[in-house]
């Protein structure tokens, strides 16, 4: 059987600095979706068949995959999150259990049962 330590402190470091750096990314998405929407009106309605194939883009691809790693990302920042926290709570429950059983056991009888210290055989 495998031996678990996570450094929990470590972890929800770098879990929240995961969690930041997807926060950071959602004004590049929506700029992208800016730029889209500009570029879609600059295009003449002549070349209808231009913006058609940039809607296609932006509805069939660029959309779905910009949600999709939202919400995977999302996903995984909480599911992280929730181990970590069941990880904590493990810690804290085996370390209750621990101090009970710690507290059951009875001190030693400090009185010798063989009647005292052995002696020298001399022969």
């Amino acid at each position: 059987m495998g031996v678990w330590d996570i450094d929990l402190a470590a972890a929800t470091t770098t879990l929240t600095a995961a969690a930041s750096q997807i926060e950071t990314t959602q004004p590049s998405v929506a700029g992208m979706g800016r730029a889209l929407q500009k570029t879609a009106e600059a295009i003449p309605p002549e070349a209808a068949t231009v913006l058609n194939a940039l809607n296609d883009v932006v509805e069939l691809k660029l959309t779905p995959a910009a949600t999709e790693v939202a919400s995977r990302s999302e996903t995984i920042i909480t599911s992280t999150a929730k181990a970590l926290a069941f990880y904590r709570q493990g810690d804290l429950d085996m370390a209750a259990v621990a101090q009970r059983s710690a507290a059951q056991v009875e001190a030693p009888d400090p009185s010798p049962v063989h009647g005292g210290p052995a002696l020298p055989l001399r022969g």
